[in-house]
């Protein structure tokens, strides 16, 4: 297993005109929830995590996936997720986000991020 460290601040930073702390980013895996990624689910389908907090999402496919949430205040793409990786995304604002995977667009899960 390997993990996946990119920076998505820096990308929408770009896109957006520099505004910055809105949006979640993704950062090396640390210690935190985890959302696996199996049998073309999201297991579990509902996590909290404190705002700031991260939640992991984790390929325990034999194929790839790809991890969005088009959820206001919390927009973010870890791009193609090769199996057995995993990709830590941090949430900044509270609310409620929905995780989907583009490549197979029955899977979602709920993420709600508390003050």
């Amino acid at each position: 297993m390997h993990k996946v460290t990119v920076t998505l601040a820096a990308l929408l930073g770009l896109a957006l005109g520099g505004a910055s702390g809105l949006y979640a980013h993704l950062a090396e895996a640390q210690a935190g929830t985890v959302i696996v990624q199996q049998g073309i689910a999201f297991k579990p389908g509902k996590a909290t995590v404190k705002a700031g907090g991260q939640i992991t999402f984790r390929n325990e496919d034999p194929f790839g996936h790809n991890v969005y949430s088009p959820s206001k205040g919390g927009i973010f793409d870890i791009g193609l997720q090769a199996p057995d990786s995993e990709t830590a995304v941090a949430f900044r604002e509270p609310g409620e986000y929905i995780i989907q995977c583009r490549i197979h667009p029955k899977m979602r899960a709920v993420i709600t991020v508390t003050q």
